[in-house]
């Protein structure tokens, strides 16, 4: 019990760079969910139910423009399929005998940013494999409830905030991405060289792709990591 309790504190402690960088993301979030005339509650039920940063304001704009119900849970469908290949990977971290509820809860909670501070906090504590549930709860939760406390906050403050401020707010995801992916960085050719072949075809091709650009970037920077063995793959190949 008192291990479990230990683990949960560690979820929250590691869930505070995340915290951070959805506080104002989130509040943006509510803010333009008003200047597009959409409801309190529209507003507020896409940032609890989609919980998927872009998707949401993707989606909040289709509402507002009218768009059919189907279109949007489309193209909602197709932003996302980048959670898919981030949760056949996150998978691993989970015991094959862990009950469905909790598997649905952290599921849920999954985000890029959720991903990546578990990656790093396998690697800092160098126990990569299995982690334990209270962990991870620790580390979902926390995100979730600010999005929604931020969100209703730029709600609330919708007509007080001038809209052209808003760029400047949301570009704190972005840089808490970024500083999440560096120290994945170091030390790490294959790091190196998933980041940029992403990158860069993100790039060429969002031009052509739009909203699918995500996808086949994830896709290529995949299959450019393949390519290139780990560190632990090179050693064993010597020891044969």
């Amino acid at each position: 019990m008192a291990n479990n309790v230990e683990q949960l504190k560690r979820g929250f402690l590691d869930s505070v760079p995340i915290v951070i960088g959805y506080i104002p993301a989130s509040f943006t979030f509510g803010l333009v969910g008003k200047t597009l005339s959409l409801g309190n509650w529209e507003v507020f039920l896409l940032s609890a139910l989609v919980y998927a940063g872009a998707s949401q304001f993707i989606g909040a704009k289709l509402l507002a423009a009218g768009t059919a119900a189907p279109i949007i849970l489309l193209l909602t469908l197709i932003i996302n399929l980048r959670y898919f290949f981030i949760s056949i990977s996150f998978s691993r971290r989970l015991n094959r005998d862990t009950r469905p509820i909790f598997k649905g809860l952290i599921g849920f909670g999954l985000t890029e940013e959720v991903y990546a501070v578990s990656m790093m906090s396998e690697k800092n504590r160098r126990q990569v494999g299995k982690q334990s549930i209270p962990y991870l709860l620790g580390l979902v939760f926390p995100p979730y409830a600010v999005t929604l406390i931020a969100t209703y906050a730029g709600i609330l403050l919708a007509g007080y905030i001038p809209i052209s401020i808003l760029p400047a707010l949301n570009t704190s995801l972005y840089v808490l991405l970024i500083a999440l992916i560096i120290p994945q960085l170091r030390g790490s050719n294959r790091n190196i060289a998933i980041s940029i072949s992403s990158a860069v075809s993100s790039w060429l091709l969002d031009p052509y792709l739009g909203t699918s650009t995500v996808l086949v970037a994830m896709i290529i920077g995949a299959f450019v990591g393949n390519l290139i063995p780990t560190q632990e793959e090179k050693t064993g190949s010597d020891v044969i």
